[in-house]
């Protein structure tokens, strides 16, 4: 029974871990203090830059009714991104009807109970009718540079932008963190966003800042432009990483009532597999544990929690409805904000609309004006299959790539652009310039900034972090001019690899604290043959993820024999989970196992009888 909240639980908190306003007429409450932090002058070199990062990449705390800070038995603040998970309280609310249904295999109240855990764990984050978070949290937020940071500061937002790794050459006293609710007011967001730039125009003495939205980072970033044009005057470099400039089919398809794991014929035949997030034999296990209810119990729970997350939460934050395509915006609207209780909110949301339909043009607008605006995006990986659309475009697992690339044409995964194909060129002039991906996928001239914007084939949207050339290549335009395009460095050719660097820094990481006079001379040899085969693999940026993981694998022998690592762990055999899922599939569809023998009788007598027919 454990098994099955848990696997219902994770689908929900799917909805939210994988996504998981008019300037003249807004004042901006924003007072910090505008005491300069940096010693540079008038000629520093430097531009003062400003991460504005993604979903989820701010710390935002559970507080008391005092506004202290809650903290879990290791004494660390307790998150509310994406829900505060009050176990014994959850447990406390499903675990009797549960019970109760799993002995009648009928539903004792245990769908109510399920959609209440739901409300309890995302409720934190729920707004009133006018999209304000009445829940007890606060953001964490940082008005002082890099440089002011304590540990914990450090260290919290390392985990999602790794600066000690990748950011050696800037001062740190110019670079800042805007941390916000990902949950928050739209509205209020973009307004801070414009005051932060503000105070660190006035602590660094510099005149223009560098921007660098990730994911949804950019869609506050592109609410600012819509609602603040004059920001464009105040900016030197846009380096859009990943954005969500055009929403995500998810919460499109999510808030259009479009979404596969309410279907049942899917949700037991494959979903949790190609989902993506776990390995076939949890998937396939998880398949035939949640038989042990009929699936009108499971769906019905299902349906009720999703109901619950969207409706009492989710469509209350314009942060969510931000996130939202501007071609499924006004179905979604007229669905959920029709009715007069919502109209505060609808208003918020129509503002916004209006800033996506203009997306392009404003940051069109920054580019006339001098302002270098740069596009990392990723492709080639379908989007998590929650959205009904999953499979029929390309994407970056998370937000499809129309919307991060500014209108990049390309055939869906695993297809290619035609034999013969020529390239668009909507947004580029020069017929010397090939905008096609080197395996036929993408046409970059179709994308508003073809010239300023990289591809990396085959990264996934939540493991950005763990490519270490779209962090460089980030880096490097943060820390100088030499990259003004595509063609400015081989280093950096338009199109370039996915890679994850995760394991290999694990193990690097590993070394740095082995004690090498205890290696004999032969050990301490191949060591040093695997770190430099290693770090050549990694200065390499043309160099694929296949080829990471040979020198991974190389440095990682190495490690085990001499006993400073472990060997990885072989994936546990699924086939035979799967023969007995699919078993059950082929011949009993979605039923649950109570239900199973009355099915088999009933097939039974079905088969007699067309013995005597």
């Amino acid at each position: 029974m454990k098994k099955i909240f848990k696997s219902a639980l994770a689908l929900s908190l799917a909805l939210i871990m994988v996504f998981s306003l008019c300037a003249p007429a807004f004042s901006v409450e924003y007072k910090p203090t505008y005491d300069k932090k940096s010693s540079c002058g008038e000629e520093c070199e430097y531009f003062p830059t400003i991460i504005v990062p993604g979903l989820g990449q701010s710390s935002v705390c559970v507080t008391d009714d005092n506004g202290d800070f809650l903290l879990d038995k290791d004494g660390n603040k307790i998150s509310a991104f994406p829900a505060y998970l009050q176990l014994g309280k959850i447990i406390g609310k499903v675990l009797f009807p549960a019970l109760a249904t799993l002995v009648t295999q009928r539903d004792i109240g245990f769908s109510d109970a399920f959609a209440d855990a739901i409300d309890m764990a995302f409720g934190i984050n729920t707004s009133d009718e006018h999209a304000q978070n009445t829940g007890n949290v606060v953001t964490e937020k940082y008005m002082y540079p890099y440089s002011e940071f304590n540990d914990y500061e450090v260290e919290t937002v390392n985990h999602h932008v790794p600066f000690e790794r990748y950011s050696t050459e800037l001062p740190k006293d110019h670079l800042y963190y805007f941390a916000y609710n990902s949950f928050g007011n739209h509205i209020d967001l973009a307004t801070e966003l414009y005051g932060f730039i503000q105070m660190v125009k006035a602590q660094t003495g510099h005149d223009k800042v560098n921007l660098v939205p990730l994911s949804q980072g950019a869609s506050v970033v592109s609410a600012m432009l819509e609602y603040f044009p004059q920001v464009g005057d105040e900016l030197h470099k846009v380096i859009f990483v990943v954005p969500a400039i055009g929403g995500s089919i998810i919460i499109g398809d999510v808030f259009n009532d479009r979404i596969n794991f309410l279907k049942k014929d899917y949700l037991y035949n494959g979903f949790l597999e190609e989902m993506g997030l776990l390995d076939e034999y949890t998937a396939r296990l998880i398949e035939v544990a949640v038989r042990i209810l009929p699936d009108e119990v499971v769906m019905g729970a299902l349906n009720k929690g999703v109901k619950a997350l969207i409706e009492n939460t989710m469509i209350k934050s314009t942060g969510m409805w931000a996130l939202c395509p501007p071609e499924d915006y006004p179905t979604a609207a007229e669905r959920y904000l029709s009715s007069p209780e919502m109209a505060d909110i609808k208003a918020q949301t129509e503002r916004y609309y209006q800033a996506q339909l203009h997306a392009h043009d404003n940051i069109q607008a920054l580019v006339d004006k001098g302002v270098m605006v740069f596009d990392l995006v990723e492709y080639n990986i379908p989007v998590i299959n929650v959205a009904e659309r999953w499979n029929t475009m390309n994407g970056d697992f998370i937000i499809h790539l129309s919307s991060t690339s500014l209108g990049a044409y390309s055939a869906n995964c695993g297809e290619t652009l035609p034999e013969g194909y020529q390239q668009k060129n909507t947004h580029c002039s020069d017929p010397s310039h090939n905008h096609v991906s080197p395996e036929r996928v993408v046409d970059a001239s179709a994308g508003l900034l073809p010239d300023t914007t990289f591809y990396f084939n085959g990264n996934r949207h939540d493991l950005t972090q763990y490519n270490d050339v779209i962090l460089k290549i980030a880096m490097k335009m943060i820390a100088d001019d030499e990259i003004t395009d595509v063609y400015s460095s081989p280093e950096f050719p338009q199109f370039l690899w996915g890679r994850n660097v995760s394991g290999i820094l694990e193990l690097t990481d590993a070394v740095k604290t082995l004690d090498k006079s205890k290696l004999s001379a032969s050990d301490k040899k191949a060591l040093e043959n695997a770190l430099a085969n290693t770090q050549r693999t990694l200065d390499n940026n043309l160099a694929s993820n296949d080829d990471l993981q040979k020198s991974e694998e190389e440095l990682r022998a190495v490690l085990v024999k001499i006993g400073a690592a472990e060997e990885k762990k072989a994936e546990k055999d699924p086939s035979f989970l799967r023969r007995i899922s699919l078993y059950f599939y082929e011949n009993y569809g979605t039923n649950g196992y109570s239900e199973i023998p009355a099915l088999a009788i009933r097939g039974l007598f079905a088969k007699i009888k067309n013995l005597f027919a």
